[in-house]
């Protein structure tokens, strides 16, 4: 019995680790939230395969999916826990991290 609770603990535990799905990272408490950037297209409100950029102007190796509210704008910050999106908020291309512009 306690080696079907042990594997079953450890499966579990792998899949919270490997799988980055913004379900599961949205609760992961091995993964803090970031503020990352980005340029999405113009004309749009459903962003999907972003590719987004750290504070340091680093590429992330994942990209993000979200929806917006503004198609008119291209620049934006983004609050997230791995692929989980908790805000988005529209920036001027001046307040990009200078080596993503």
């Amino acid at each position: 019995m306690k080696i079907i609770i042990s594997v079953i603990v450890m499966l579990s535990l792998l899949l919270i680790l490997f799988f980055t799905n913004d379900k599961f990272d949205r609760f992961n408490p091995l993964l803090s939230e970031e503020t990352s950037f980005a340029i999405v297209k113009l004309n749009t409100q459903k962003y999907d395969n972003v590719t987004v950029y750290s504070k340091d102007g680093k590429k992330l190796n994942y990209k993000l999916s979200f929806g917006g509210y503004d198609p008119n704008k291209q620049f934006v910050q983004i609050e997230h826990k791995g692929t989980y999106v908790k805000n988005i908020k529209y920036i001027k291309k001046y307040e990009l991290p200078p080596n993503i512009r």
